[in-house]
């Protein structure tokens, strides 16, 4: 089966209602039962909310905050292994609340894998596929008006949405001012300090920016440039404080916010407070400074009196980047990164906190996915209505939140699937990895001081990242299917013989997942491959395209 074509429409799927069942948001109320007041512990000096009891109210319609990483490793925080880094508010969360183990994004770059966060959708299904795999800061194309979000969902319930940070699902359609794609006609209420880009490899902190590179390097407030280049240095500052800002304005309201760290996609970037300091180097700087913010933010929600009714959720969009000179993410112990489908390119360290309802210090190794945030939400906000009529493809996992024991089931029957671009490269199918296009690129690779990745030689850093971002140059065809047993091998490195009983039992049950998957696929145009319009251009006191600020 050439899973290639994974997107043409089947005849298939008319006789097939299986591929066509619509997941509907309807939710009957969790049981009003008594939580217990958070633990402590000795040692660590934090402020922590100790409620005896929480109403069924305060359990079924809490705030939200997504803390939302770029390019963050699986093995890049104290609890995930690292033997390094210092202490963060990502432990902080883990020590107060629930770490899991299996978290999947659907997506190893930026655009599709937010995409699916927002809408709960493979990005295939949204037109967030394509050529690049991700939106430059000239596209046409963006996240389309008709998808629902998670900000639209909430809102039909009275929720009021936030936002600050990354965006990268689009910015322009006809003019370079129309902010066509940004957050607020996505739902969000409230966006501030936005990087409708991104923070990119050629905005460096010490202003040696490539040749003809810098105009990509701005930043937003609300839907106009105000600074091009960013000025790095308050930038993790400027998005604390619209944090701050925000949730202080809606104590009182039942709310939403994503707070989306440029860290630790490179350029690394970092305050002076917290530059020179990490004994890991530039990357574990970065990595306390967005530890920080959290840190900051959660001491905020204890000290508003809201900690007890407000469900927070760390997560990277996908895996780190292997970039060498001492900058490395830690994807640890897994194969691959981004821009790969092995486990270190799509596995994700991921954290939840809610004083009162989640036991502290606890970890589930249930198979999720960022695809499940917005149903898992939908269901927490009690909400009893149809996010649309389309296809959700995640799945609520509040019963994985509410235990209070650890948490050691068995692997979800249900297939995830991963991909690049609309290339159906692989899935995780109970315990076992399947690829049917494997990456040729492995963070397995001995990466010397000198490789490109360490050098600012221009030619050689662009070619590279293009080779990268390219599906085609990237993927191999395994014919048949390489098969891994994660629960003995999460380095896949021992592929399961193809001849074997259970490696065939395995691919025909699979393979009947896939099929069902297809049919439900229809085809939509790719938002990626939309036209590139120089006249799209985010520019600031043109022609110069250049916005003066002190540091």
């Amino acid at each position: 089966m050439d899973v290639s074509k994974i997107r043409e429409k089947n005849e298939v799927s008319k006789k097939c209602p299986v591929g066509r069942i619509v997941l509907l948001m309807t939710i009957a109320g969790l049981a009003g039962v008594g939580i217990g007041c958070l633990a402590m512990w000795s040692g660590i000096h934090f402020p922590i909310s100790t409620r005896s009891s929480l109403s069924r109210e305060t359990i079924s319609g809490p705030n939200f905050i997504l803390f939302l990483a770029d390019d963050v490793g699986y093995g890049d925080f104290q609890v995930y292994g690292h033997p390094t880094q210092e202490w963060t508010g990502v432990d902080r969360m883990a020590k107060e609340g629930k770490r899991f183990t299996h978290f999947y994004t659907p997506a190893a770059v930026c655009s599709p894998s937010r995409a699916a966060i927002l809408t709960g959708r493979y990005p295939v299904r949204t037109g967030v596929y394509g050529q690049g795999q991700v939106f430059a800061h000239v596209s046409s194309g963006g996240l389309p008006r008709r998808e629902v979000t998670i900000a639209e969902a909430l809102k039909e319930d009275g929720y009021v949405s936030g936002i600050t940070g990354k965006w990268h699902l689009g910015i322009n359609k006809y003019n370079n001012t129309d902010g066509y794609h940004l957050p607020s006609h996505h739902g969000f209420d409230a966006m501030k300090t936005i990087l409708p880009f991104t923070q990119h490899w050629f905005c460096r902190q010490d202003k040696s920016y490539l040749p003809g590179t810098s105009d990509a390097c701005f930043l937003y407030e609300n839907d106009q440039i105000v600074e091009q280049p960013i000025n790095l240095g308050s930038l993790t500052s400027k998005l604390l404080n619209d944090t701050i800002s925000f949730i202080t304005s809606h104590k009182d309201d039942r709310f939403l916010y994503l707070m989306s760290f440029p860290q630790t996609h490179e350029a690394l970037f970092s305050n002076r407070r917290f530059r020179g300091k990490s004994k890991r180097g530039p990357y574990g700087d970065s990595i306390n400074e967005m530890g920080w913010a959290i840190n900051e933010v959660l001491d905020h929600l204890v000290k508003l009196g809201i900690d007890s009714k407000t469900f927070a959720l760390f997560l990277s969009d996908h895996g780190a980047v292997r970039r060498g000179c001492g900058e490395d993410g830690s994807n640890r112990p897994f194969r691959g990164e981004k821009f790969t489908t092995w486990e270190g390119g799509v596995r994700v360290p991921a954290v939840s906190w809610w004083p009162g309802v989640i036991e502290p210090n606890t970890v589930s190794h249930d198979v999720l996915s960022t695809l499940d945030i917005l149903p898992t939400v939908m269901k927490l906000a009690n909400k009893r209505r149809r996010i649309s009529s389309r296809i959700i493809d995640g799945k609520s996992f509040v019963d994985v939140i509410t235990k209070r024991e650890d948490i050691h089931s068995k692997a979800a029957d249900r297939p995830l699937f991963f991909y690049c671009s609309n290339l159906l490269t692989a899935a995780r199918f109970r315990n076992y990895k399947i690829h049917y296009y494997a990456s040729n690129q492995s963070s397995n690779e001995l990466v010397n001081e000198g490789h490109a990745k360490c050098l600012m030689d221009t030619p050689r850093r662009i070619r590279e990242y293009g080779i990268q971002q390219s599906c085609e140059n990237n993927f191999v065809k395994q014919d048949p299917p390489l098969m891994f047993n994660l629960e003995y091998d999460i380095e896949e490195h021992i592929a399961l013989n193809p001849k074997s009983r259970r490696y065939k039992k395995i691919l025909t049950e699979l393979t009947k997942q896939v099929n069902i998957h297809a049919t439900s696929i229809e085809d939509v145009e790719s938002e990626i491959n939309k036209p590139f319009l120089p006249k799209l251009q985010p520019c600031c006191d043109p022609p110069l395209c250049m916005c003066n600020y002190e540091e």
